[in-house]
């Protein structure tokens, strides 16, 4: 007698054929691939049947749903698409992770060999090394350390990266020495915004924590002005922009400060600062924080 593989022996036959599919499908958020369905026992045109039927639903080319797609579900379908190697990178990376509040755009994902991205991902081929894998509710994804380094590829100033590294290392998912690791094994890289990154976190800062801050960096560094601390403590209080050589603090308020427990530590903040010799300046949208600084510069 022929012997059996231990799937062939976990998956029989037809009759257990629908046992099969939930297995796989209760490891992978839901989803299976085309390899898998054949491994419980469904040819194409099963396969072909079912997805006709609604019983399974194509993510991807090779991808199936048998429920709805939850984010986990969405993030799950790119690394089965990539293959046994892929992770999970970039924002949709440290959206898993949990080391951003941002939810990604695209989802990017690192593999092995060059692919096709389907809509609404962005597959790199890239060099995997051990070092750079873990995974996060069952989903293969980057360190923080590879994390840091394909950052880079698209952010537009250092203190993004710099959040991140606050938040990770705020979870305890931060090693300096594991990301100069990752740096130096990714050379021709834009190894020096990551550095630049890690130098203002071991500065203070807790990076940028929204748009409108990223904005009014960039804006700041576009025209040549000089780059504020940002989100740095002062006092023991965080600010969100400050020159130590001007004693100037502005804060960019959003829709949040019009509450009213807000405002009254707005203004305990203010004060404290006042009272230390700080000129305190509010500003609603980066360009008036441009405005603003100018005007108290001349």
């Amino acid at each position: 007698m022929r012997s059996q593989t231990s799937a062939q022996r976990t998956f029989p036959t037809a009759p257990h054929i629908d046992q099969a599919i939930s297995a796989f499908a209760n490891r992978q958020h839901g989803l299976i691939t085309t390899a898998q369905l054949t491994l419980a026992g469904l040819n194409s045109a099963m396969i072909g049947r079912r997805v006709e039927s609604g019983r399974l639903r194509r993510v991807y080319r090779g991808v199936f749903s048998v429920g709805p797609l939850s984010r986990d579900a969405q993030l799950m379908a790119v690394a089965l698409l990539g293959g046994p190697k892929t992770l999970i990178s970039h924002w949709a990376g440290a959206e898993l992770l949990e080391v951003t509040r941002r939810r990604a755009s695209l989802i990017d994902a690192l593999v092995p060999s060059k692919r096709q991205s389907p809509p609404g991902t962005r597959l790199h081929r890239a060099t995997i090394h051990p070092r750079d894998r873990t995974d996060r509710k069952g989903i293969p994804v980057t360190t923080v350390a590879r994390l840091i380094v394909d950052l880079t590829d698209v952010v537009t100033i250092p203190h993004e990266i710099t959040a991140v590294i606050h938040e990770a290392a705020h979870k305890g998912l931060f090693s300096l020495l594991a990301t100069l690791d990752a740096i130096e094994r990714n050379p021709g890289r834009k190894t020096t915004l990551a550095r630049e990154a890690i130098a203002l976190y071991e500065g203070g800062s807790a990076g940028t924590k929204s748009g409108g801050e990223v904005t009014t960096v960039a804006l700041f560094d576009a025209q040549g002005l000089p780059r504020p601390l940002v989100n740095t403590k002062l006092l023991g209080e965080q600010v969100d922009f400050h020159w130590p050589d001007r004693k100037l603090v502005i804060e960019l308020d959003g829709s949040g400060h019009g509450r009213a427990p807000t405002r009254r530590d707005d203004a305990r903040r203010d004060h404290l600062l006042r009272d230390a010799g700080w000129e305190i300046q509010r500003a609603r949208e980066p360009h008036e924080v441009r405005q603003r600084f100018l005007a108290f510069a001349v």
